[in-house]
């Protein structure tokens, strides 16, 4: 790891003036695609809930690596320029409040790796090399410990390993089998492939006010499928350990909202993170940004008009059948859900409206920190996990679109976007050890906010 101190060279000023029009007016990934590897034309045959689907054989990320850097604010422009002139993919762009720097996640290609050193080392940037190998990384995370592969009588899931849709489709379906005086399996709507989206309801009556929290908006982010599951097996098979949850609201959980691109990302691209709906005008670019997708301040920032971009806010808001079923529920149900949760990942952040601007902020803003706060204190105590708190454009960038600021626009007073583990050390492809803790933290979390929140629901709350 470079160690030398930061500091600030000249740019020539056409340079600056491009770059720095660049930095305020997109986010990571919105000027130019990232430099995928080539994909086999062999296509492979998938056998998933009866149904066949052709994909194309796994794409290898092979030579590719993850580089964390620190960077000053006046050379942000200069790295966010990687980009898109050398291929780079930014993975994550976090604000330092107190130091003022910005930590970027750049993971480069092999092609690539010669011209981001090089900027390294010309504006002595503190950076270190975090993934030597991708694909080595991704081969670690996807291989299956033979002792915990037993064949349960009942489902197969466990917290020791990613698991496919199928395999969690069958244990929703086993807990509303073996549970149902609490748990019913709704379909609430249809992906672009046809694949269902499935949401749990959990409830022990009627006239409770409700939360709802989906994972998987963002393909690649496994450990968010896996938490949102993970908060359904406590709620659902341990419901007696804290049955002040479901005494006071019901628990509308959706694991998979982006179930195309999630199985997309299983059997072909690790990293896809969008969905796989087709666009007419862009043939060869397939899918929608999900959470640049939803009708409120659509397309106003942080969001791009090119479908081979990741962040392609799609050609109308709801363009997307899965955003369109989430839309939908919320609508049918918004006197009822009180909460919206979004889960995410990484960066370690519990993050509040707005996205698509920092310089505006809710009426109840104040309300929703306070909540927050003690969500993120309960995750520290528990492992010793620092999450920070804060709004989404302050906090990241401005990304418009989004689901918890349209969950907020609906009158849903608490609405939240959290990023789960880590910061950096893995990055999307978080180590499936990592799959359980990261849950059970969260849910401490959720004990404590919903606590909190059941204190603030006996008084008026503004919205």
């Amino acid at each position: 790891m470079d160690t030398t101190k930061s500091t600030t060279k000249t740019l020539p000023s056409f340079l600056l003036t491009t770059l720095l029009l660049l930095f305020l007016s997109t986010s990571p990934s919105t000027a130019s695609p990232f430099a995928r590897p080539s994909s086999s034309p062999d296509q492979q045959l998938i056998l998933e809930n009866g149904h066949q689907y052709h994909v194309q054989k796994p794409i290898s990320y092979s030579g590719y690596k993850l580089f964390k850097a620190d960077v000053e604010e006046t050379l942000v422009p200069v790295v966010d320029s990687l980009d898109v002139e050398a291929g780079v993919e930014v993975w994550s762009r976090r604000k330092d409040r107190r130091s003022r720097k910005y930590e970027f996640d750049l993971l480069t290609p092999p092609s690539a790796e010669m011209e981001v050193r090089q900027v390294f080392s010309e504006y002595n940037l503190r950076y270190q090399e975090v993934i030597g190998d991708l694909q080595s990384a991704i081969n670690m995370e996807g291989k299956d410990d033979e002792f915990f592969s037993w064949n349960r009588p009942a489902h197969p899931m466990t917290w020791e390993k990613y698991h496919s849709l199928e395999d969690m489709n069958q244990y929703m379906d086993y807990l509303g089998a073996e549970y149902p005086h609490l748990v019913t399996i709704h379909e609430i709507g249809h992906s672009s492939e046809n694949r269902t989206l499935r949401l749990a309801k959990v409830s022990t009556g009627p006239n409770k006010p409700a939360i709802f929290i989906d994972g998987g908006m963002h393909a690649r982010e496994w450990v968010s499928l896996s938490t949102a599951l993970y908060i359904l097996h406590r709620l659902v098979e341990f419901s007696w350990e804290e049955p002040q949850l479901l005494d006071r609201f019901d628990w509308y959980i959706i694991p998979a909202a982006n179930p195309d691109g999630y199985e997309y990302t299983r059997n072909h691209d690790r990293l896809w993170r969008k969905t796989r709906s087709h666009n007419p005008d862009a043939p060869f670019c397939h899918g929608v940004d999900a959470n640049r997708n939803f009708g409120y301040k659509w397309f106003t920032g942080g969001s791009s008009d090119q479908p081979c971009s990741s962040i392609y806010a799609g050609p109308a808001p709801f363009s997307e059948p899965e955003t369109r079923a989430i839309r939908d529920f919320l609508i049918q149900h918004k006197n009822q859900i009180k909460v919206y949760l979004a889960l995410h990942a990484y960066s370690q952040m519990w993050m509040l409206p707005y996205s698509f601007t920092g310089e505006v902020r809710p009426q109840n803003y104040d309300d929703l920190y306070n909540v927050s706060l003690r969500a993120v204190t309960a995750i520290n105590n528990a492992t010793g996990t620092q999450y920070r708190l804060g709004g989404t454009a302050e906090l990241l960038y401005p990304a418009s679109g989004t689901s918890g600021d349209y969950a907020h626009s609906l009158g849903i007073p608490y609405a939240f976007n959290v990023e789960l583990r880590d910061r950096g050390r893995y990055g999307f492809i978080l180590p499936k050890e990592q799959i359980e803790p990261t849950g059970y933290e969260m849910f401490q979390g959720l004990k404590a906010l919903m606590e909190s929140i059941h204190q603030k629901l006996q008084k008026p709350v503004l919205s």
